[in-house]
């Protein structure tokens, strides 16, 4: 019973008295009172007043299998030790194409190039999607530059703010990063078997670690208000569904006038590794396979197709 409570809560804008729930439900008022009392164990926020009945605080954030319910291929858990390894394995299972992994924190969460993920308990989206791939392998690196501008549409949608894509899968906002995405493929003898792509984004986190507190922010630092993670995750999965299929259409060239409108490095000087060199110049296009081209000051072009490319900012330094 304390499901169809919920929805009754949810449904109305203001307070529900306890007798009306009573007569809706055919139920005494201390089945009511049980009912609201498990909802809040589960960190429901229900404000109750004496003779008013109860009230849903609208700035509530739970995530878990009853709040996911209107996506039909996910999987939930509380912990994890990684959403990516989690969606390989029921990948590898035999689980839907669009199956989706999210929990509340992640142990072990991985970020590019082997870096970790902070993920604290939550706050924050950790969620990946196993994608069906039928391509070339050398295709794959394209997929994180869909997921980013899903990730930066759905965001920009949500909250209003100026949402940007740093190269090749950092959605940035007033400078500072939001979303990292991590992809990752199983495939044998040249065959692609499926793609994950992973997805961190910062929602209601409100302090980060000395260490990345200058270069991270969140959706709720940013708009000073409490997001619900579910709502982001339902429109996120859309957008990503409807980019990927446009992707596996026409091909990333279709999506790479979005992409460079929303690229944040288009224009600026930047610093990324090739072959092993250091490269610095300017940031002028994105080719066609989603590789970052910059233009040195001797008027020589370079196609970065690996690894990152820092921002040169206004102290000089690459960031």
């Amino acid at each position: 019973m304390k499901e169809e409570i919920l929805n009754v809560l949810k449904q109305k804008n203001g307070f529900v008295s306890g007798q009306e729930l009573a007569d809706i439900f055919n139920v005494s008022r201390t089945a009511v009172w049980k009912a609201i009392t498990a909802l809040k164990k589960e960190g429901y926020v229900i404000e109750s007043v004496s003779r008013r009945g109860y009230k849903l605080d609208e700035e509530n954030d739970i995530l878990n299998e009853r709040e996911l319910e209107f996506y039909e291929n996910i999987y939930f858990s509380d912990v994890m030790d990684s959403t990516n390894d989690t969606a390989k394995k029921l990948a590898l299972d035999g689980c839907p194409e669009y199956t989706v992994v999210v929990c509340n924190q992640q142990k072990n969460g991985k970020g590019r190039l082997g870096r970790k993920w902070s993920s604290p308990y939550g706050v924050n989206i950790y969620m990946s999607m196993v994608l069906f791939f039928d391509a070339d392998i050398s295709k794959v690196p394209q997929t994180t530059l869909v997921t980013g501008i899903a990730a930066a549409k759905t965001i920009r949608d949500i909250t209003g703010l100026d949402a940007k894509i740093k190269w090749p899968n950092d959605v940035i906002i007033n400078g500072k990063k939001v979303v990292g995405i991590l992809t990752e493929m199983q495939a044998e003898t040249g065959h692609i078997l499926f793609v994950v792509t992973g997805i961190g984004i910062n929602v209601n986190q409100e302090e980060f670690d000395d260490d990345i507190k200058q270069k991270a922010t969140s959706l709720c630092l940013e708009c000073k208000k409490v997001f619900k993670r579910s709502e982001i995750i339902k429109a996120l999965i859309q957008n990503i569904k409807e980019y990927y299929a446009i992707f596996c259409k026409d091909g990333l060239d279709a999506l790479r006038d979005e992409y460079k409108a929303l690229c944040i490095n288009i224009g600026r000087e930047v610093k990324a590794e090739l072959n092993g060199k250091t490269i610095i110049g300017r940031a002028v296009d994105i080719s066609k396979g989603g590789e970052l081209i910059i233009e040195t000051k001797d008027g020589r072009l370079f196609e970065i197709f690996g690894g990152e490319a820092t921002l040169r900012n206004a102290n000089n330094n690459y960031v």
